[in-house]
């Protein structure tokens, strides 16, 4: 067999440079890419300069994490078997040899032992490393040994790269950032899933020289717990078992350091920098290692917690517009048009007291478990696509960047609301305008196809309505709409249903309320906004928008309208 072997690094150049070197060991064909992650020590320039008996590739890439770095290795890799190691892995003579006898036995991906390299600094990390390694080697061997999800890691990894393909590599986003860990356990998981037959072979071996920091450690031992967080969410029916970490198992453990795992990190700092201090001159009794591992349990739970808050945390608050234009003599649209200066003057009053206006793509990435919100998040949508939309509202948009989401009758494109005859027939937008709008920042959502209350159709002119809505938007040469704005807001758990199986990812109404990650996302509230909404008004109504509806309609009633 041949192989090709990717080693990912970043800011080792000593280390990596050696480790590199040591291939020329190896026994049996193969390449070697080493894709230099963002390194700004010299580490390509290094491995350049220097002269291979075996063929070597040199990657160089803006820092994007381990999991992309691999993923690009594997890119530029011509063997059919791919073997990763870390940039602190020396690899045995014999390594390839062993991987080779796996494989033919049928194995798809083969683990190897990864036993501590004697020749790293002697301190408790190495120690630890070293006793763990062993464990793990020890374990794995028994006979009908099963392998974990903790013991599937790129340390040193051969897989065959149809495997590899079939499920698209490595899930970058756990390592994207700065982050670290999680992408191995996540690779391996899904590699089994997929069908691949996964062995150990302790005779496949690769000595790792440790040589970590005490603080650099304990921030993994935070990435790992914060990992963990992502693994479950992404992978919920292991979600038991990826909560299985590390834990104080004490009174004496729990009472001074669970307080500390939701406190700030800052408050935690004097005990991570002063046991770091005491590891570093090298001390190894059993007292600093019971109090150097308690504090990397702090540290594994401190990462669960924030991840835990920052998934269960966050709010966003969704304003509601129809139309930009001053209609105070209009028996219908009066009270739902806000004119130009009003809808400046509120826009003025958002930005001052700090409210972040945030795009679709970003709310509907974390309603889904992806990223976060800022603090004090905003959407602001506007209904039915009216033309003060191009001619007022999307300028004074633009002004401050805002983006927005508006949703268009696709029945109507061009046309007027005809739907309401009792109120003025305004224009709509055409095509060109909805395009225009969108070039501006401003998405375009569906808003039906004929503007007709939803829970009043039949079940199949209601699922026609929500199809030919979105292929008419998208005839026109918008980008297929992801949310839906209910006519009227009004809606049922049936007409939901029926959104979600349309292919919508949210869907809109019109009552008060507040979007959390829990909220439902195909009957997502929203703050209508009115004419009479001064900013003063508008800040109650931001207020209260999770309040109790009679209670709010008290209070909107008691400040009355104008202030």
């Amino acid at each position: 067999m041949r192989f090709s072997i990717v080693i990912p690094t970043y800011q080792r150049r000593e280390i990596v440079t050696r480790i590199v070197a040591a291939l020329a060991d190896l026994r049996g064909e193969f390449e070697a890419i080493v894709v230099v992650d963002g390194s700004t020590d010299g580490t390509a320039s290094a491995l350049r300069g220097r002269g291979f008996d075996f063929p070597l590739k040199v990657i160089e890439q803006k820092n994007a994490g381990a999991g992309q770095a691999r993923n690009a290795g594997v890119a530029a890799a011509r063997e059919d078997i791919v073997v990763f190691l870390d940039d602190d892995m020396r690899a045995d003579p014999a390594l390839l040899a062993e991987h080779e006898r796996s494989l033919a036995d049928g194995a798809d991906m083969v683990l190897g032992h990864i036993p501590l390299d004697m020749r790293s600094p002697q301190n408790l990390l190495s120690w630890g490393v070293g006793f763990w390694a062993e464990d793990r080697c020890r374990r794995l061997s028994a006979p009908g040994a099963e392998i974990g999800l903790d013991d599937l890691l790129t340390g040193q990894m051969s897989v065959r790269r149809d495997y590899f393909e079939r499920i698209g590599g490595f899930d970058s986003s756990f390592t994207d950032q700065g982050a670290w860990g999680g992408e191995d356990i996540d690779f391996g998981y899904r590699m089994a899933r997929a069908g691949c037959r996964i062995v150990f072979n302790p005779r496949a071996i690769s000595y790792q020289y440790y040589d970590l920091d005490p603080l650099e450690y304990l921030h993994r031992a935070f990435e790992t717990g914060r990992s963990a967080q992502e693994l479950a969410i992404k992978h919920p029916e292991q979600a038991e078992r990826f909560a299985d970490g590390p834990d104080f198992h004490t009174r004496f453990s729990r009472w001074p350091m669970a307080p500390l795992v939701r406190a700030p990190g800052a408050v935690s700092w004097p005990l991570r920098a002063g046991v770091a201090a005491l590891v570093r001159t090298g001390h190894r009794g059993r007292r600093l290692r019971k109090f150097f591992f308690l504090v990397r349990t702090l540290e594994y739970r401190r990462g669960g917690w924030q991840a835990r808050r920052r998934r269960a945390g966050g709010r966003l608050l969704v304003l509601a517009y129809h139309s930009i234009a001053d209609l105070s003599h209009d028996p219908v649209l009066a009270k739902y048009s806000v004119a130009p200066e009003r809808f400046a003057a509120q826009l003025d009053f958002l930005v001052r007291a700090n409210w972040k206006f945030v795009d679709l793509g970003a709310v509907l990435e974390w309603a889904a478990g992806a990223g976060s919100l800022p603090p004090r998040a905003v959407l602001l949508t506007f209904d039915d696509a009216y033309t003060d939309l191009l001619s007022e509202g999307s300028p004074l948009l633009s002004e401050r960047g805002i983006p927005a989401v508006v949703f268009a009758v696709s029945g109507h494109t061009g046309k007027t609301n005809s739907w309401d005859e009792r109120a003025t027939q305004l224009r709509l937008l055409d095509a060109d305008g909805l395009r225009t709008v969108a070039a501006a920042g401003v998405e375009v959502g569906s808003h039906g196809v004929t503007h007709r209350s939803m829970p009043e159709l039949e079940p199949g002119e209601l699922a026609d309505e929500l199809a030919e809505s979105a292929t008419t938007l998208a005839g026109l040469g918008l980008p297929w709409p992801r949310v839906l704005a209910y006519p009227y807001g009004e809606w049922n758990r049936d007409v939901a249903a029926a959104a979600e199986a349309a292919g919508y990812e949210a869907a809109f109404a019109i009552e008060a309320g507040v979007i959390t990650r829990d909220s439902d996302r195909y009957a997502l509230p929203r703050v209508e906004v009115l004419a009479e909404d001064t900013p003063f008004r508008l800040r109650v109504k931001l207020a209260t928008a999770g309040w109790p509806g009679r209670r709010r309609r008290r209070v909107l009633r008691a400040i009355g309208a104008g202030l």
